[in-house]
């Protein structure tokens, strides 16, 4: 039996989307349900003999998964961008399981139903269920009740295919209402993260390669961006709450040349981190942005760490990924940001 990651970070390489994870208990749905967004990424199809070819995976298309309490099957149900679905594929499974990072796996018993909206619906890889059992890889138990729960599935799911249709609809709204009161955040670092700094320049210069990272990391994973800097003291609010202190003065013609270059790769600055008030080191900066804001359910930080290593806050460090200030972000930095966000903390 084959093991898959809700995230799909395998055979489908989709560890670099928003992937949400959430328990729902309703009139609807009791189980797991969990989303991917695919931000991104060239149209994927497969070819049904009444649907003809229909889109898997592509841009804007999101995959609603769900697991129902009982651990039989996991739905798949793929939606196109106008939020019809295109179609549905479930596994017959034996169980679900958790990963150290939270992220549910669950063990395919492979048989699989798929089914389209224009009516076709097909077992799928039967032969293989008849080998694993032949085998001895399954027990006879294990290979009736796989047999059994693929009949439940054509008979509950695929008689009534627009009921059907509906229902993941209303539970992809309810499981999006829940996304869209949370937030992903990248705490951003410029100077060695953006830039390899100068000490003789007034204006530090950004490298055109790492902003456009940062862009490509902003888009693919809906994240807003809150500037940890010592640039953001150049800031409005800083000259509004500093009165033009000397911190501003230093830093106010960096901050403007960071709002000019993120205006034109449409990176949107959400915020900065606070100052002042006994707050000593970064790291207790964001621990009081976090407190004023609860609807962050994760974070990741992009830092050389010159001034703060976030050792005082082992949770936090986790959350770190460290920049080589010789070299400002790279790609190689924007996979383990990703991994950082698939890091399951509803």
């Amino acid at each position: 039996m084959t093991r898959k990651r809700l995230t799909r970070d395998k055979k489908w390489f989709f560890q670099s989307f928003p992937y949400h994870q959430m328990r729902m208990e309703n009139e609807l749905f009791t189980g797991l349900v969990s989303v991917i967004q695919l931000t991104e990424g060239e149209y994927l199809y497969w070819e049904y003999p009444k649907a003809g070819k229909v889109a898997v995976a592509g841009k804007d298309m999101v995959w609603l998964q769900l697991i129902p309490d009982d651990g039989k099957r996991a739905i798949t149900a793929k939606f196109l961008p106008d939020k019809s679905i295109s179609v549905w594929y479930v596994d017959v499974i034996e169980r679900m399981e958790y990963d150290d990072d939270g992220v549910a796996a669950f063990i395919d018993k492979y048989l699989d139903v798929i089914f389209t909206p224009q009516g076709d619906v097909i077992v799928a890889d039967r032969d293989e269920l008849d080998d694993a059992f032949h085998s001895g890889e399954l027990t006879e138990e294990q290979y009736k009740a796989a047999l059994l729960e693929g009949d439940a599935i054509v008979n509950e799911l695929c008689q009534d295919i627009p009921a059907t249709e509906l229902w993941c609809r209303k539970i992809l709204d309810l499981a999006e209402a829940e996304i869209n009161k949370k937030s992903f955040v990248v705490f951003l670092d410029i100077d060695g993260v953006l830039d390899v700094f100068d000490s003789s320049a007034r204006v530090q210069q950004l490298i055109p390669e790492a902003v456009e990272r940062l862009k490509r990391l902003v888009t693919r994973t809906n994240a807003k961006v809150v500037v940890i800097s010592d640039w953001r003291f150049g800031s409005k609010k800083h000259e509004t709450d500093g009165m033009k202190d000397e911190r501003y003065l230093m830093q106010c013609g960096n901050w403007s040349h960071l709002e000019e270059t993120f205006q034109k790769e449409s990176i949107s600055i959400s915020g900065i981190t606070p100052w002042g008030d006994g707050l000593a080191s970064r790291t207790e900066e964001i621990q009081a942005y976090l407190q004023e804001h609860p609807e962050i359910y994760n974070y990741v930080i992009l830092d050389d760490c010159f001034g703060d290593d976030y050792s005082s806050d082992m949770n936090m460090k986790k959350h770190l990924v460290y920049v080589d200030a010789l070299k400002g972000l790279q790609d190689n930095d924007l996979v383990k940001a990703c991994e950082n966000m698939n890091r399951c903390s509803w």
